[in-house]
């Protein structure tokens, strides 16, 4: 028998040490959830207690006895704060000292070899006050299931101790220590994996946490960055207008029969110059807003559009001639408004920059009448210098520009911006140079097959 008793020892001593050492480095790598340094604290004295019995060969057996119940003892305690850190209750040590004060004294007492059972009666009774406060605090704390486990493993060590003192109130001279060493093994391995299924549930509710920390704060970014583009589009739309009426006026008194005095004649020339940069630069702000959100969230708002009605307007916004003698005096399509005036503004707007007169732009709406359902064809004309072949393949990349002899100020975005809005259209946009510059843009007519049907 000495040598299974030995054995039991020998067990509890390496499970215990193993599970301190599993929960010490568990402590060293996240040393912020709460509890763990107590619970390495309580398996390392856990450990101790068997090793204490084993070396009584070396040591006085008194002693050796009550060295490991203080290690018991101190075990079952540090547990106990574990248990109250992993609750987020602060550590409390009054009631494990007051069990302690009065337990240990009356072991010491009875430390013949004669009075074994009462020690155990006292131990046993100790012990078992210890694992039940853990329990219970394990059990009144939140409802979760790693909790309600590891406080059914302290109930169960808590009713270990409660059949070894009514063995020996039935027996007083019951001396089997199996039951107290076997309670040892079943705590050690089962309170350092419930400790640490804890730990985890908490760093996963922490993570949660922060996640929706996070999540928060990305909404808040969003809300505040959406206004912002919302300031800035209305911003850029109030510039747009009073810059269109600086420019118009600037180009009436240019062109009146009694030409101004030359240096009148050189300040309106620069105003002109000055608020068809500024209007460039507004569409540009406009124009990269609306189609950035159009690409990357797919937010088109189509409607029924009269092509006439806009490209007429359109026309004399810019102060150029609105050809419309094929047509009919309506043709709707299906579009975003706000997506086909930059369309057609950054065409009408880049004839402009590079025509050799004005008044030489045209705007030429062509579809058959007899054919309600053929697409509509819109054709930008001005007779500029045009574009070299090599370059035409290349007009419509992002901030490509085209060099020049008069390099024209600009984003490079305009032409970009047509290709993509024609596409997103379901339309086709091509080029072509003679005598002048042709920008070609075919748009499916509402109502035809295959035209665009959106519903957003």
């Amino acid at each position: 028998m000495a040598l299974d008793f030995n054995t039991i020892l020998l067990m509890m001593a390496v499970i215990s040490l193993v599970s301190a050492i599993a929960l010490y480095s568990l402590y060293r790598l996240l040393p912020e959830p709460l509890g763990l340094e107590q619970a390495a604290i309580a398996g390392a004295c856990q450990a101790v207690t068997p090793v204490l019995l084993l070396a009584r060969g070396i040591i006085d057996p008194m002693i050796s006895i009550l060295l490991s119940n203080a290690a018991y003892f101190l075990a079952c305690a540090f547990y106990y704060q574990a248990v109250r850190r992993l609750c987020d209750l602060a550590m409390e040590w009054r009631w494990p000292l007051t069990i302690m004060l009065i337990s240990y004294p009356l072991i010491i007492v009875f430390l013949d070899s004669e009075d074994l059972s009462k020690r155990v009666f006292i131990s046993s009774l100790a012990i078992g006050c210890l694992t039940f406060m853990s329990s219970w605090v394990l059990w009144k704390g939140q409802i979760q299931l790693s909790r309600r486990g590891l406080a059914i493993i302290f109930a169960i060590a808590t009713l270990l101790c409660v059949i070894r003192v009514l063995l020996i109130l039935a027996q007083p001279d019951f001396r089997s220590a199996y039951l107290i060493f076997m309670l040892g093994i079943v705590t050690s391995i089962g309170v350092a994996i419930g400790i640490v299924v804890i730990v985890f549930e908490h760093l996963r509710e922490q993570l949660k946490l922060q996640l929706q920390k996070i999540t928060a704060a990305h909404d808040i970014a969003r809300i505040a960055l959406r206004e912002q583009k919302n300031f800035m589009t209305m911003l850029s739309h109030e510039f747009k207008t009073p810059l269109s009426i600086i420019k118009a006026n600037a180009d009436a008194v240019i062109m009146i029969d009694n030409p101004p005095a030359p240096f009148i004649k050189k300040s309106l020339e620069r105003i002109q110059q000055t608020s068809l940069r500024l209007n460039s630069l507004v569409d540009g702000c406009l124009s990269e807003e609306r189609i950035s959100t159009a690409i990357e969230k797919n937010e088109l708002f189509m409607a029924s559009l009269d092509l006439v009605e806009l490209l007429s307007d359109l026309s004399q916004e810019y102060g150029v001639r609105f050809v419309n003698t094929q047509a009919p005096a309506a043709l709707h399509i299906q579009g975003d408004r706000y997506l086909v005036s930059i369309l057609f503004s950054n065409l009408i707007s880049n004839a402009r920059k590079f025509a050799r007169t004005h008044e030489n732009v045209e705007i030429r709406l062509l579809s058959p009448s007899q054919h309600h359902t053929a697409p509509i064809t819109v054709e930008v004309f001005d007779d500029g210098q045009g574009i070299a072949e090599q370059e035409r393949k290349r007009i419509f990349d992002k901030y490509y520009r085209v060099l020049s002899e008069t390099q024209q100020p600009g984003s490079g975005l305009g032409l970009f911006f047509v290709k993509r809005i024609v596409d997103l259209h379901g339309g086709i946009v091509s080029v072509e140079c003679g005598q002048g510059t042709i920008f070609s843009v075919t748009l499916p007519v509402e109502g035809a097959a295959g035209c665009n049907s959106y519903a957003y």
